[in-house]
């Protein structure tokens, strides 16, 4: 009886040692996430070739500069003459086309999503909410027809979360081209 009673405690004692724990201390890479922070340390001192943009929910900057090489085949976009005082909103729809990269330890680009190549080039439409924090910001200050590349630190990408292709704690890169603004309120006001 006592040694049931024995190893009944010990099993709880483990559940519950177990349970106030953390293993996200053990589980982060360490070295990733310092060389990402590297990245956007770099990225952030060019102040000569990036802008820094405060991101609209506040929770840190991204980094970008404008674009004119990324869409040169325009046969397959629609017009995409810049406008100059529409921007999409956080609840808008937009149409896009962009390419989506990390940087490897070695510096090696490592492409995770695109319009491009295999998707011959066909944009893609989605909420502006419905993307991660660095995303959406840029987004909701790029007018149509704009090209422009964003350097998104991981707190305003997936943060500590694996996505897929995507480590925790990565340092985001895209080329985005706006295409169209899709008001969220479409009707309302045509």
């Amino acid at each position: 009886m006592n040694y049931k009673l024995f190893g009944l405690i010990a099993i709880l004692s483990t559940v519950i040692f177990s349970a106030c724990t953390s293993t996200d201390d053990y589980s982060i890479d360490t070295e990733w996430k310092e060389y990402n922070e590297k990245i956007v340390m770099e990225t952030a001192a060019n102040t000569a070739e990036y802008t820094l943009r405060a991101s609209l929910s506040g929770n840190g900057n991204v980094y970008w500069k404008y674009v004119t090489d990324f869409i040169p085949d325009e046969k397959s976009s629609p017009s995409t003459k810049v406008t100059k005082d529409e921007t999409p909103y956080f609840t808008d729809s937009v149409t896009v086309r962009y390419t989506g990269w990390y940087l490897l330890k070695d510096g090696t680009k490592y492409t995770f999503d695109t319009t491009e190549g295999d998707y011959n080039g066909v944009a893609r439409s989605f909420s502006v909410g419905g993307t991660v924090d660095g995303f959406s910001t840029m987004l909701q200050h790029m007018r149509v027809g704009q090209q422009v590349e964003v350097c998104i630190p991981q707190r305003l990408g997936y943060g500590a979360t694996v996505q897929s292709a995507i480590p925790a704690y990565t340092t985001l890169w895209f080329r985005i081209k706006l295409l169209k603004i899709i008001p969220s309120n479409k009707g309302e006001w045509d």
